[in-house]
């Protein structure tokens, strides 16, 4: 727990747990969204794709400009950026309006998450960022346990108060003026100079890389899967209310923060690879099983399970795309990643939802599931080449 009172770290972990509520805040409150707003089941999903559609466009600009000049100065201003936007959504009564507000924090959020991340990868190594990087799911998972809970029961009073409370990214913007004190790595170090793009490019296309980023894309695909569609089974099917589908939330990032919290312990005695799969097993049996609960507590069980698998999938796959580049490159490599996170963020609902238009909720769910196979057996393919490798030439996965 030493780590943790790193507060270059607190200011970072801080950063991107504002960051991934875009998902978990919002998705409990879609079905209120509905009748105030004027927006159909298939259209509502859209909060969330301009959202990550815009973070999508910004990170890699981002990225690569927090390697070139620094990582307070891309943090700082996206952090203000990202509060003020959303506290206008809270302002908002036409969807449009909603839409063009989220573009906006979507957008800043880019800056956010990619810096947080690349922060943490500067700061530690080995063991350390193993840990601080499953410290930060942990604390960013325990904060989605109880936001989608909080955001539910705030939309009963109204759908726009849970976009209020993105206003805690303006005293952390403040914070971080004052506390936030990073080393130097931009260009100006001479890090990175001439012929920088094709070391950049060769880092980015080893296979080990395309494994995170392809495994990282489909885990956020299945991510807004769940956030997006299991909600309307709650509130259509079991004739529950936000507050419901806001505590299924919960219990699932609950479950993931616990899990999540070992990270520093399951990467020290078990591949990650191993950790991968075992994480998309879970989560395509938790897809697999949502559309057969009646009733609410097997619904919950679901949710447990599903909630074990993206608490070993996420710490791992942070992990190892932060050992990817040295310092130098490491903003640019952990954009990519970040970019696979928002791409599947912004083509799950679109995709899913097309799903829903043409068969029925159960149909959304089985293909989720079916998808997440793809990476399972990536994985296990990786996996078993990593083990012969070891095997044959006595070298350590990294």
């Amino acid at each position: 727990m030493g780590i943790l009172r790193n507060r270059n770290l607190q200011i970072a972990i801080a950063a991107v747990v504002l960051a991934v509520t875009g998902g978990s805040l919002v998705g409990p409150i879609l079905p209120a969204m509905l009748g105030p707003l004027d927006v159909s089941e298939e259209r509502v999903g859209l909060v969330l794709s301009v959202y990550t559609l815009l973070a999508l466009i910004g990170t890699p600009i981002l990225g690569l400009s927090a390697d070139r000049f620094g990582r307070r100065a891309v943090l700082i201003p996206c952090l203000f950026l990202f509060g003020l936007s959303g506290i206008s959504i809270a302002l908002a009564r036409t969807f449009w309006v909603v839409l063009l507000l989220r573009g906006v924090q979507g957008l800043a959020v880019g800056g956010i998450m990619n810096t947080g991340v690349t922060l943490i990868g500067d700061m530690f190594h080995g063991p350390d960022r193993a840990r601080a990087m499953g410290y930060r799911i942990t604390f960013q998972t325990v904060t989605n346990s109880f936001i989608p809970f909080l955001s539910g029961g705030l939309a009963t009073l109204a759908w726009f108060y849970p976009f209020l409370l993105y206003g805690l990214a303006l005293p952390l913007g403040l914070l971080a003026i004052f506390q936030l004190r990073v080393e130097d790595t931009s260009d100006a170090k001479g890090e990175a100079k001439h012929g920088s793009m094709r070391e950049l490019l060769t880092y980015i296309f080893q296979m080990r890389a395309l494994w995170v980023f392809f495994s990282n894309f489909t885990a956020f695909i299945l991510l807004f899967a769940m956030v997006v569609y299991m909600p309307l089974v709650v509130v259509q099917r079991l004739g529950l209310g936000t507050l419901h589908s806001g505590l299924a939330l919960s219990v699932g990032a609950g479950t993931a923060a616990i899990v999540s919290s070992q990270a520093g312990w399951l990467l020290g005695r078990y591949s990650e690879y191993t950790i991968v799969a075992l994480g998309f097993s879970l989560c395509c049996l938790a897809l697999a099983s949502v559309p057969l609960p009646t009733v609410f507590p097997p619904l919950l069980g679901s949710l447990v399970v599903w909630g074990a698998g993206f608490g070993l999938i996420t710490p791992a796959l942070n992990t190892c795309a932060a050992g990817i580049a040295p310092t130098a490159y490491r903003g640019s490599v952990v954009s990519v990643f970040t970019i696979t996170i928002y791409l599947g963020q912004t083509v799950s609902p679109p995709l899913f939802g097309f799903i829903l238009a043409t068969a029925d909720m159960d149909r959304v769910f089985l293909i989720a599931s079916a998808l997440g196979i793809v990476p399972l057996l990536i994985t296990l393919f990786g996996g078993l080449q990593n083990y012969r490798k070891r095997a044959l030439f006595g070298e350590k996965s990294i």
